[in-house]
């Protein structure tokens, strides 16, 4: 008898969900599917939640003298609940690796949605202090569950905690990243994947580097929509 990998209840009351859509074993209990609260509506760019059809977020990057020569369609699977705090808190700091593997059926039915092809995957890097420290980056776990093609072309230069600034300075360019020498992603469909998307300043300081190496579309995906 399968057990939910976020709560450890048993998940028997979703045999119907995941057999419809052929996702073999059940992943996540229906107490927990309904505590994690899906993205709907909201920004049509960001999924954040709000009455206009772009919200001012993305006008900022639409307008910003670094990004508007590009625009990023970001997917987002839930909001940031507190459930989806707790689940973020176990995966990064307590290093239940698990959890992200529990989302692995949400991916595929986000996958089976929108059908997308010739798609090549770049995890968002963490610094390697932290990697030392963690052990793992959560960002290419979570590519990993796509069955898609990733290319590990970035590297994270500065090792700022985002969560610490407030919102202005986290809209501010603080050249984080950069992309490793002689990658050639020319006309490639690149989709960014990350935890959670906040901002967006993440996927448009990585976004911006994309566009100098001229690929052709710049997606991204996150679990969590703060």
């Amino acid at each position: 008898m399968e057990k939910c990998l976020l709560c450890g209840q048993h998940t028997n009351n979703l045999f119907n969900y995941c057999h419809i859509f052929g996702l073999g074993n059940k992943l996540l209990c229906e107490k927990c599917l309904i505590l994690l609260e899906r993205v709907n509506n909201g920004c049509v760019k960001c999924g954040k939640k709000t009455k206009d059809i772009i919200c001012s977020d993305c006008l900022y990057w639409r307008n910003y003298n670094l990004t508007k020569l590009f625009e990023i369609v970001n997917y987002s699977l839930f909001y940031y609940n507190d459930f989806g705090k707790e689940i973020l808190r176990r995966i990064k700091f307590s290093g239940d690796l698990k959890l992200i593997y529990a989302f692995k059926n949400e991916i595929r039915l986000f996958i089976k949605k929108y059908r997308f092809k010739d798609i090549t995957l770049v995890p968002v890097p963490i610094h390697n202090e932290r990697l030392e420290e963690r052990g793992f980056n959560q960002s290419l776990y979570i590519a990993k569950l796509f069955n898609l093609p990733i290319l590990d072309v970035l590297v994270k230069v500065n090792n700022e905690k985002q969560s610490k600034k407030i919102k202005a300075m986290r809209m501010e360019f603080n050249n984080l990243f950069d992309i490793k020498p002689g990658v050639n992603i020319e006309n490639k469909r690149v989709m960014i994947v990350d935890d959670i998307y906040t901002t967006g300043s993440t996927v448009h300081q990585i976004g911006r580097l994309l566009y100098e190496k001229k690929v052709k579309e710049i997606l991204s995906f996150t679990l969590f929509r703060s």
